[in-house]
């Protein structure tokens, strides 16, 4: 089982229950209390639970669901696959910048190797990685973007511009043309950078991506080494890009 599909099952229980111990829950789970408290720990940052000494309470959520979290549900299945094509390539001792969104979410979740350096400015990214001692975490700084709870701005410019990357993998919110397009200036700004930067450079995108235009333009696809999407891609995009794109098996 996902991390992500843990965590969505742990928050059920909690709120099915209300209130609970650690212990209770990882007996029902079949996990470690250790693994709770981290899970835990993960839905107390997302302001769904509270954690009095020992326990758990349900709190619900904090506000309406950010753009990130309705993504989230939609085609879940072909970002698993995505994710998991993807998190096969990243070979140990690499530096990998990450950006935010979905997919990458997704795709963080199933990175297995180790040691690994992970260059990122996405908050749900960061947790990912937050308390595992062999993985060294670079978080760049700057101004939070709430729909997608990325850092932004001349800070993170100024930090990102001081680091290369053996890899960056990112997402967008479309391909259209010869460009791939995100859905905010601010954010297109640190994935040209990011894109300058990293040796080797994937994009991951689902089928529903394909045709579809955003606000700014990132860059060229053949500005890409490589796009990872799901097998229900039209034809006539698959034969476009036919020495770059690589199809997850679902």
């Amino acid at each position: 089982m996902l991390i992500v599909e843990r965590q969505q099952k742990l928050l059920e229980m909690i709120r099915q229950r209300q209130s609970c111990d650690l212990a209770s829950l990882a007996a029902d789970c079949g996990v470690s209390v250790a693994t709770v408290r981290r899970d835990v720990e993960s839905l107390r940052q997302q302001g769904l639970v509270e954690t009095p000494r020992g326990g758990v309470v349900f709190r619900g959520r904090a506000a309406p669901p950010s753009a990130l979290e309705e993504r989230m549900n939609e085609q879940v299945a072909a970002k698993l696959a995505i994710g998991k094509t993807a998190a096969g390539l990243i070979q140990p001792g690499m530096t990998v910048f990450l950006d935010g969104g979905s997919t990458m979410h997704y795709m963080a979740v199933q990175i297995a190797v180790r040691p690994l350096q992970v260059v990122t400015n996405s908050l749900t990214i960061a947790t990912q990685f937050a308390n595992d001692e062999r993985v060294e975490l670079i978080m760049l700084g700057g101004t939070l973007y709430p729909r997608t709870g990325v850092m932004v701005g001349p800070l993170t410019m100024q930090s990102l511009a001081e680091i290369h990357a053996d890899l960056m993998l990112f997402s967008g919110a479309g391909i259209f043309g010869n460009d791939v397009f995100n859905s905010n200036m601010a954010m297109v700004q640190v994935e040209k950078l990011a894109v300058a930067q990293a040796a080797k450079r994937i994009l991951l995108a689902d089928s529903s991506k394909f045709g579809r235009k955003g606000l700014a333009r990132v860059c060229a696809w053949t500005d890409l080494d490589l796009i990872i999407t799901d097998a229900d891609i039209a034809a006539d995009w698959s034969s476009l890009l036919a020495d770059r794109i690589r199809i997850a098996p679902a």
